[in-house]
């Protein structure tokens, strides 16, 4: 419900701007402008982290969930940067890419081996999540004084992983895990998925509004729709004991491709969605 408030906001202030006509330079009083202006450059990025950063050291965001949460905000795609390069004060190129990795270990153990029981039969389980998101495009921009409403579209790229990656590791290959007692004769392994990749292309449309806080500075909210193609696989391995002979054994658990649309709730993270609360800086 928060979440579509601050959608139809947003919306309602994207729209104001636009009838307004459009304003292309505003200064202060010390002559600064706050507007961007033909040859600007400018780097947008999520401002939630900002926007908790700062309440949190007024102690006003304490055990209470981070703003994201407060407002129904959803990035489409974690840590996305988008640049800008004004060819005039109405229009700019786009460029977005975004680069998402994480990995997360995990021990356990699965038996004590050794004449006294010294040793551990470890198993090591790995989650890896990865994901790089590309984009090109065009931004076209009308408003009122600080307000200020954009729109445009652009092409992107995904290359990554389907989802997240879970694969097992042993401190003892399977012939000695066997010797050792601590596995049978015949038994199996699960290696998980050692290989795995998806690919995407598609297009998107966005709109969005900014406000300028600060000369060159702007705090704004973009939601977008996208539709492109996207292919993903992943194969699962296990190994077995066969006669004292360690064989392994790989199978397909995920192959699918499609054409996907979405809207930035969080379903179109393969498009490279913004986040719903940004902020811009301009040079």
């Amino acid at each position: 419900m928060k979440k579509n408030i601050l959608f139809a906001a947003a919306l309602f202030a994207g729209s104001f701007a636009f009838a307004q006509g459009s304003t292309t330079s505003m200064k202060n009083k010390k002559g600064l402008e706050y507007l961007p202006q033909a040859g600007d450059w400018a780097i947008q990025f999520d401002a939630v982290p900002l926007i908790d950063f700062g309440l949190n050291a007024l102690k006003l965001n304490v055990n209470t969930g981070s703003t994201a949460q407060h407002l129904g905000h959803v990035s489409g795609f974690n840590n996305v940067i988008v640049g800008k390069m004004f060819t005039s004060s109405t229009e700019a190129w786009r460029v977005k890419v975004g680069i998402n990795y994480t990995s997360f270990s995990d021990e356990s153990v699965l038996a004590v081996y050794g004449t006294n029981g010294e040793n551990n039969y470890i198993q090591t389980q790995k989650d890896v999540v990865t994901n790089i998101v590309l984009g090109f495009g065009k931004e076209w921009r009308r408003g009122h004084n600080r307000l200020q409403g954009f729109y445009g579209a652009e092409a992107l790229l995904v290359i990554g992983s389907p989802a997240t990656t879970t694969s097992f590791e042993y401190s003892l290959d399977l012939q000695t895990a066997i010797t050792e007692g601590v596995e049978a004769a015949g038994a199996t392994r699960n290696l998980g998925i050692t290989k795995s990749g998806s690919f995407g292309f598609g297009a998107r449309g966005f709109l969005g509004v900014d406000y300028f806080v600060l000369p060159k500075i702007a705090i704004g909210a973009e939601f977008g729709w996208g539709i492109g193609f996207t292919t993903s696989n992943a194969t699962n391995s296990t190994e077995t004991d066969n006669s004292g002979t360690t064989e392994q054994t790989d199978s397909q658990v995920l192959k699918s491709s499609g054409l996907n649309i979405g809207i930035d709730d969080g379903a179109s993270a393969a498009f490279g969605g913004s986040a719903a609360v940004n902020v811009t800086f301009h040079f």
